[in-house]
């Protein structure tokens, strides 16, 4: 576990500061909804209306991702969005997440409206995103196998993963 020292002078830990990068992300995005990762992993074996979007880049995805996630550019235009996803989001909970959840709220926020009109029953972003989910220690994988491994997207932002001994930044 790392500590972090706070511009107040004050440490927390790994999950304090990923509460507090969430915090700042709902008041950055106050209309995207966010769905906890225990929730999360208690619907996805049951819920077939659920699908993932994994809003990383491809490196990121390649070393591991929430099962059955569907990688997107974090980029991606709404316009391009609905054109490839959106017949398909019919009667679905649509869920992004990335690493921490700043980049799949920007997409949340972007589609949502889209995603709503065109008969999506929820949009969600998953909180402290693969960070948070790795954290606590839920199931990942790489293709089809498991694994324990998580991009950390930078060095900077790897601090905020407490098992640093399975950050992976290629597949080598």
């Amino acid at each position: 576990m790392c500590l972090f020292i706070t511009l107040s002078g004050e440490a927390q830990s790994d999950q304090e500061a990923l509460g507090k990068i969430h915090n700042w992300i709902k008041n950055e995005h106050p209309f995207v909804n966010h769905i906890q990762g225990e929730r999360l992993e208690s619907k996805l074996g049951d819920d077939s209306s659920l699908v993932l979007f994994d809003v990383r880049e491809q490196s990121e995805y390649e070393i591991s991702h929430l099962q059955n996630a569907i990688r997107v550019d974090p980029d991606i235009s709404a316009k391009e969005f609905g054109e490839l996803y959106g017949s398909n989001l019919m009667n679905k909970t649509v869920i992004f997440y990335c690493s921490v959840g700043r980049r799949s709220s920007v997409l949340a926020e972007k589609v949502q409206k889209q995603l709503l009109e065109q008969g999506s029953t929820r949009v969600l972003n998953l909180e402290n995103g693969i960070f948070g989910w790795h954290n606590e220690t839920r199931k990942l994988t790489r293709g089809t196998d498991e694994t324990e491994f998580v991009h950390p997207y930078s060095w900077r932002w790897g601090r905020l993963i407490e098992r640093e001994d399975l950050i992976r930044y290629d597949l080598d």
